[in-house]
């Protein structure tokens, strides 16, 4: 074989191994969380039923799989029984693993950290460092499995100011899952500072969340132009 024959096939093989590492397969990514993750008949489309069509938009396919639970917190019914389904680590295996995602969103701590009562000082349905506890077992467990983790602040509350402690109790847990995102190098959703910063014309964050707790459609349509840029941040740099 004379060397131009040689030179042509060495640079097809480059070509075709070029190819080979541009071209990504559709990713499957697994929303997992409480009743904001879930589907809700109060809103037209919540974060993760957008981000199919956000991500199309910017080059990404996807398969979404929705994995929330209303009244879900991070642990196990036999931790807090307040609401009688599923938790997060009891199906944390077939809403999650099960499915051999490549990417998770997790978003947990509202239910975590509520505080059941008119005691401000009283006991959140799941301990701060219990919920730190969960979280890193999830995130060691995917990332074990070479899925990328995103983390998600929970929402602040917005109640009456009487009952505004609660919001700051759940500012503790907010501060967990930062650490967390910087401790694991994970992509980090922040929609915690993301309302807080919400500067509407109508007022404050506060008419984004109509119950307190809940976002509306363009409280979703925030967080999900969020965790949608995390997700293209993540692809550009070749994951």
């Amino acid at each position: 074989m004379n060397n131009f024959l040689k030179s042509i096939i060495g640079l097809v093989a480059i070509f075709v191994l070029s190819s080979q590492t541009i071209v990504k397969d559709k990713l499957k990514i697994v929303a997992f969380g409480d009743s904001i993750t879930a589907r809700r008949s109060t809103v037209d489309s919540v974060f993760a039923q957008r981000l199919p069509g956000l991500l199309a938009d910017r080059g990404v396919a996807c398969e979404m799989i929705i994995s929330g639970t209303g009244s879900s917190h991070s642990g196990k019914l036999t931790d807090n029984d307040f609401a009688k389904v599923k938790h997060g680590l009891d199906r944390f295996q077939t809403d999650v693993l099960d499915h051999k995602p490549d990417v998770v969103i997790i978003g947990f701590g509202a239910n975590d950290a509520y505080i059941d009562g008119d005691d401000p000082n009283g006991k959140s349905r799941i301990s701060l460092s219990k919920y730190k506890e969960n979280l890193v077992f999830m995130i060691e467990t995917l990332q074990a499995n070479g899925v990328f983790v995103i983390l998600r602040t929970p929402p602040p509350f917005s109640f009456s100011e009487e009952r505004m402690y609660l919001d700051k109790r759940l500012y503790g847990y907010v501060k967990v899952v930062r650490r967390l995102a910087k401790q694991y190098q994970t992509g980090l959703s922040d929609d915690y500072k993301l309302f807080k910063g919400y500067k509407g014309e109508d007022g404050g964050y506060g008419k984004l969340l109509p119950d307190g707790v809940h976002p509306n459609d363009l409280g979703h349509e925030m967080i999900a132009n969020n965790v949608a840029n995390v997700i293209v941040k993540y692809v550009k740099n070749g994951g």
